[in-house]
């Protein structure tokens, strides 16, 4: 009997090792981004400071990926059992991998960690959100920005700290910066250069919905781009080239950039990501602010970094917790992040003042607000397609706008109907 009692205490002994082994084991999560350079940088930084602050309880693992594939490589991932426990997904790609069973539903998860949607600028919280079930957790925004060369404000008698805010003193402002300065009857220095590539969807989608479009029909079933607000959309884009001559004509990828870099430019569109590359021309003083309230409500197109979790074959409800605390967690430390050229989504982040009283960033925090994600679901990118078409041959005055919209609207259908 007194031998089976020293092993029986041995046993407990023994357990008693391995539980505390367990526990003080931290739990190693896999994570995988796409972000490389001084993004990549900031989220190691980040990674480093989190692992530090929960050392012995949770260490994240970061890995880049290249972008190329990135989600391709992410359903592999799923399909072979080897998914990390969360990685970055663009908002627009929600739809296809939630359809497709590749998402943890987070709904239990979020409200048991006390993460709310209060606490979140409320468009993106709600792009986390596909068919009423939450998959995903905001990091941020990146939406569309205007920026305006200040040393050529004042040389046209414009104060450099009061940019145009509507579609009427756009186009005052725009008409004072086109100038030809040489005097041979050719212009030199225009107002805005509007692209027939890259962002030439985004100034439209923006005005689009300044006018109350809706892109399609409840189900996405139809399209209705082709809408007196797409129409109007695309027309005002047209008149600032052939009517109001404040843009030259085919403007090509890119060259907008160029010409704003070299302090040519008036005014440029671009995503808050460009603020970087501006920021690094040491003779370019600059501002950047809200895109101008065209229509008759605010409005911007934005895309969005969001956390997910693949799925994994077994459940692990600790790892997952582990995961969202560390989302969390980055939520509440985004600033640099933030100043890295995105939005945070956090609120009290986004409203510090730290954040808000930055002079470039700090104009630009109060899109996040009104930023509006497409309509994403599983054909959209080729439903979309057309419009790009659409606005380019509108914009080169190979067709109407009505025209080119009625076109591209038979296009999509053709396309969700599966024909």
């Amino acid at each position: 009997m007194k031998r089976f009692r020293y092993v029986l205490l041995g046993l407990l002994l023994v357990c008693c090792f391995f539980s505390l082994t367990l526990e003080a084991a931290p739990i190693k999560l896999e994570y995988w981004t796409i972000f490389t350079g001084p993004n990549g940088q900031t989220m190691q930084r980040l990674v480093d400071r989190f692992n530090q602050e929960y050392k012995g309880k949770i260490e994240v693992q970061m890995s880049v990926m290249p972008a190329g594939n990135f989600y391709e490589k992410i359903i592999s991932a799923v399909v072979s059992n080897q998914a990390p426990d969360f990685c970055i997904m663009h908002v627009d790609r929600l739809a296809e991998f939630t359809s497709r069973g590749i998402l943890l539903p987070l709904d239990e998860y979020v409200e048991a960690l006390g993460l709310k949607g209060s606490d979140y600028a409320e468009p993106l919280w709600n792009g986390g959100i596909w068919q009423g079930k939450r998959y995903a957790i905001p990091l941020d925004t990146h939406p569309l920005v205007m920026y305006w060369n200040k040393k050529l404000f004042r040389e046209a008698g414009l104060d450099p700290e009061k940019p145009p805010t509507d579609a009427e003193s756009f186009i005052k402002v725009c008409k004072a910066l086109t100038k030809d300065k040489n005097g041979d009857g050719k212009i030199d220095q225009w107002g805005t250069m509007l692209s027939v590539g890259w962002p030439n969807f985004q100034y439209w989608y923006t005005i689009f919905h300044q006018n109350g479009g809706t892109l399609f029909n409840a189900d996405n079933s139809q399209a209705l781009f082709n809408s007196k607000a797409g129409v109007d959309a695309l027309q005002f884009l047209v008149d600032c080239i052939y009517v109001h001559k404040i843009s030259p004509d085919n403007v090509q990828v890119d060259s907008e950039h160029e010409a704003f870099k070299r302090g040519e430019l008036g005014i440029t569109f671009n995503g808050i990501w460009m603020m970087a590359d501006y920021l690094n021309q040491p003779n370019l003083e600059f501002g950047a602010g809200p895109v101008p309230q065209f229509g008759s409500q605010k409005a911007v197109w934005g895309g969005s970094h969001q956390f997910v979790l693949p799925k994994q074959r077994r459940v692990d409800r600790n790892r997952i917790n582990a995961a969202i605390e560390f989302i969390k967690w980055f939520g509440d430390h985004s600033l640099d992040w933030g100043f890295g050229g995105q939005l945070p989504a956090k609120l009290s982040v986004l409203n510090s003042p730290e954040f808000r009283q930055d002079p470039y960033f700090g104009r630009i925090a109060e899109m996040a607000d009104y930023v509006y994600f497409p309509p994403f679901f599983a054909k959209y990118g080729e439903a979309v397609g057309p419009i790009w078409d659409a606005v380019n041959a509108a914009l080169l005055r190979k067709s109407t706008p009505k025209e080119a919209l009625d076109r591209a609207k038979d296009l999509s259908n053709k396309i969700l109907a599966g024909n």
